[in-house]
């Protein structure tokens, strides 16, 4: 297993209250969204995600509605306050240290699977750079 989905797996529970920040999911809405925050490169298990999901019920961290989909509760908000920037409490500073985040993390991927990404990391770049020069 990579360095790189070792490390992922131990952010599991951050990831997860981030999602469920954005809006309540289901378990596998959960692991897809993991999935697709991670460009591909990793995808959580059922049995990874499910027994914390349940873990973190009992802690009060996130708690069901409509018997399927789960909530991040006041709890949980305050465990991920200080480590992931939250939409409301967003600036630049958050955006620049998020781009440093990811900078960071795309050293450290699988250059083979970047590789397929190219072209649209090219093109957000040159948005980025478009915005900072001011056209």
């Amino acid at each position: 297993m990579s360095e790189l989905i070792a490390k992922q797996r131990g952010r599991l529970r951050s990831m997860i209250l981030w999602l469920l920040y954005q809006s309540p999911k289901r378990g596998i809405d959960i692991i897809d969204d993991i999935y697709k925050m991670t460009w591909g490169f990793w995808k959580p298990s059922p049995g990874s995600v499910y027994p914390l999901l349940s873990k973190m019920e009992e802690e009060g961290l996130i708690r069901k509605i409509d018997g399927e989909k789960y909530t991040i509760t006041d709890k949980g908000i305050k465990e991920i306050e200080g480590i992931i920037p939250l939409k409301h409490r967003s600036s630049i500073i958050d955006a620049i240290e998020e781009l440093e985040g990811l900078a960071t993390f795309f050293a450290e991927a699988d250059k083979t699977q970047l590789s397929q990404y190219k072209e649209r990391i090219e093109k957000a770049l040159r948005k980025i750079e478009e915005v900072i020069k001011g056209g």
